[in-house]
C-alpha cells in the first residue's frame, strides 16, 4: 500500500508539472525573420552591413553586455572587428524565431546561438567564443538587438593594438 501511495503521488506530481508548463508561442527556423538575420550575420563575416541597414529600424537600439548602441554605432563597432581580425566566421550557427502568443503581446524574436571565430591580424592567433543574440521585430524591422558574449578576448586585442601603436 505504501508503494502504491508513493506511485500515485509521483504520478499526480508528474502530471501537474507537465500541464503547468505553458506554451508561449511557435518557434520556427525556416521563416523569413530567421533567414534575414542569418543573411545579416553572413554579411558581417564579409564586413558588409547592407542587410543590417535594410532590416534595422532607424531608431533601433542594440545592447552588448549592458551597453546600449544605436544602429550606426553597432555597425561601426562590428565593422571595427575587421581591423583586428581576419577569417571572421562561425563554425556553428543556429538561428530560430519565436512567434509569441497574445499572453506575450504577440512579440516576434529571433534568437541566435553561435561560436564566433577570428584570426588576429596582430599575431596570427585564433580567437573564439560563444555568442548569443536576440532580435525583436516590429512591422518587419529589428527594433531591438541584444548581444551577450565574453568581451575579454576582444578587449585584450584592442589593448594590445593600442599599446603597439603607442611605441
Amino acid at each position: 500500500i505504501i508503494m502504491r501511495k508513493k506511485f500515485l503521488i509521483f504520478f499526480l506530481l508528474s502530471i501537474s508539472f507537465t500541464f503547468a508548463q505553458e506554451i508561449t508561442g511557435v518557434t520556427k527556423t525556416g521563416d523569413k525573420y530567421s533567414s534575414m538575420i542569418r543573411k545579416s550575420i553572413e554579411g558581417y563575416f564579409k564586413n558588409d552591413f547592407t542587410v543590417h541597414e535594410e532590416i534595422s529600424a532607424d531608431d533601433a537600439v542594440f545592447t552588448v553586455n549592458r551597453e546600449t548602441f544605436s544602429k550606426d554605432e553597432i555597425k561601426a563597432g562590428f565593422s571595427a572587428h575587421h581591423q583586428l581580425y581576419t577569417n571572421i566566421n562561425a563554425p556553428w550557427l543556429f538561428v530560430e524565431t519565436t512567434f509569441y502568443d497574445e499572453n506575450n503581446n504577440n512579440q516576434v524574436w529571433t534568437h541566435v546561438w553561435q561560436m564566433w571565430e577570428g584570426t588576429s591580424k596582430r599575431n596570427g592567433e585564433k580567437s573564439s567564443g560563444p555568442v548569443h543574440s536576440s532580435f525583436k521585430w516590429v512591422d518587419g524591422k529589428v527594433v531591438e538587438g541584444i548581444y551577450i558574449y565574453d568581451t575579454v578576448p576582444l578587449s585584450t586585442e584592442i589593448a594590445a593594438v593600442q599599446k603597439k601603436k603607442k611605441k
